[in-house]
């Protein structure tokens, strides 16, 4: 088998050990944040900040370029969109027993290569003439295969980059990039694509991307790997990444959670834009409004899980934040067309995607902490393979609810699933769990094989 850890402290940038369970509950004392001890965590999250912005912008002119210049149908539009998430669902388990065996840095760097070179090919043949559907097709397709490769290394990297307690505010402020270039994102895409036209503004995308690489570039931490020459059993790697989140009863807690509250979430979105705009009447101005309050909240939700982390602890701390993802959508029942609907529902989302956001901190940062080294990419793809798969699953039965039941229904179905989302993490695994031992996580963890379960907990 093959692991990674740095060669020094130094390589690393400085470092805090922290003691036992520190960074969560039992009043550990707060941990040095990673943008002021960690060169390289700043560098690594600047990228990532420009990259957010720059997927967004795709996200939102690809189906334009292809409705205003290549005249495409809904159902050609549709198929973009699946032909980018299909890797998402197809290839996290054989993504992570490969990147469990070399070191993640390499591969980030060289994916984001190759995405600047993808996507920078779409104004190149718009702009003499030579852009097809099957281009814009295979961009999406390759994008989708590329993305999901770079999204498990970077989950698997930083706790190779960082100590455990500096997990939560590292996780938050990437967090925070997500929530940022998802609200501002589209609003800049737009502006810009009126201003150059789809195709050009595509090159701003690719420039993300070549300089997310250079970011990446001048991280000074190196990873080594020690390998081995016992052959290699894909069956027996690929039931150990299975196995490091199902036999684990507080990750297996969460995934499960997360595949059920993303199926919710998609049936609710999809409710509510069909809703709210077709149905009660409302334009695309107030959709958008309630977007950037659902974009706040998502802000708010990453910077305030770390905090939450350290005065509760992950059990306490997740059950809080599930009181704000899951208790406020039913508001949007009250949707009729009034007034009242637009601040009703900004506050629905403000409020629902903060405790989202809060909790998607909380859970990667579990994931890191109790996930031995070895496996740091296969846990996380396995992970994502259940979350994805229900989010396809949930966006599938969507549409055929809101079509054959309508929008309403639809609605009241979805809250229905995210308080059901909460009974994984109500049981006695998660909500007890309070603090994890420095060594079930981090690069410090266990190395000789064996999935990471000790945790200190409280109650019962």
């Amino acid at each position: 088998m093959t692991s990674t850890e740095p060669r020094t402290a130094a390589d690393a940038g400085p470092r805090t050990e922290p003691r036992a369970g520190d960074g969560a509950g039992g009043g550990a004392a707060r941990p040095r944040h990673p943008l002021r001890t960690g060169r390289d965590y700043r560098a690594l999250w600047a990228g990532d900040a420009v990259s957010q912005f720059g997927s967004k912008i795709t996200e939102f002119v690809l189906p334009l370029l292809m409705v205003t210049g290549l005249h495409a149908t809904g159902t050609q539009v549709g198929l973009l969109q699946t032909l980018y998430m299909a890797p998402f669902f197809l290839l996290p388990l054989f993504v992570g027993v490969w990147l469990d065996r070399r070191p993640a840095r390499p591969v980030m760097i060289a994916t984001d290569l190759v995405r600047f070179a993808l996507v920078l090919a779409v104004p190149v043949l718009a702009l003499f003439d030579g852009l097809a559907l099957w281009h814009v097709w295979l961009v999406a397709l390759l994008g989708g295969c590329l993305s999901a490769v770079y999204d498990i290394a970077a989950t698997a990297y930083l706790p190779r980059l960082l100590p455990p307690a500096q997990l939560p505010s590292a996780n938050s402020l990437v967090t925070a990039n997500q929530a940022v270039g998802g609200t501002a994102g589209p609003g800049l895409a737009g502006w810009l694509a009126a201003l150059f036209g789809p195709a050009a503004t595509l090159v701003f995308d690719a420039l993300s991307y070549l300089a997310s690489a250079s970011a990446l570039m001048l991280i000074r931490h190196r990873e080594t790997t020690a390998r081995s020459t016992a052959p290699r059993d894909l069956r027996k790697e690929l039931g150990e990444g299975l196995r490091s989140v199902l036999d684990n009863p507080p990750l297996r807690a969460v995934a499960v959670h997360a595949g059920v509250y993303n199926a919710g979430i998609a049936l609710l979105n999809l409710a509510f834009l069909m809703r709210f705009v077709r149905e009660t009447g409302h334009d695309s101005a107030d959709f958008g409004l309630v977007m950037v309050a659902g974009g706040i909240g998502a802000v708010a939700g990453a910077l305030a899980a770390p905090r939450l982390l350290r005065r509760l602890g992950f059990g306490p701390a997740f059950l809080t934040v599930l009181v704000f993802s899951t208790t406020p959508y039913p508001l949007l029942l009250t949707v009729d067309g009034g007034g009242g609907d637009l601040p009703v529902s900004a506050l629905a989302y403000l409020l629902g995607t903060g405790g989202a956001s809060a909790g998607s901190v909380i859970a990667v940062t579990l994931r890191q902490r109790l996930t031995a080294p070895r496996l740091y990419a296969r846990t996380t793809a396995t992970y994502r393979l259940i979350s994805f798969g229900m989010l396809t699953a949930g966006t599938t039965c969507a549409g055929l609810l809101t079509q054959y039941a309508g929008a309403r229904t639809a609605l009241a179905v979805a809250p229905v699933l995210l308080f059901l989302s909460v009974v994984p993490i109500a049981g006695r695994p998660v909500r007890t769990l309070r603090a994890v031992p420095e060594r079930a996580g981090g690069e410090h963890g266990d190395r000789d094989g064996g999935q990471a379960a000790e945790v200190a907990s409280s109650g019962s």
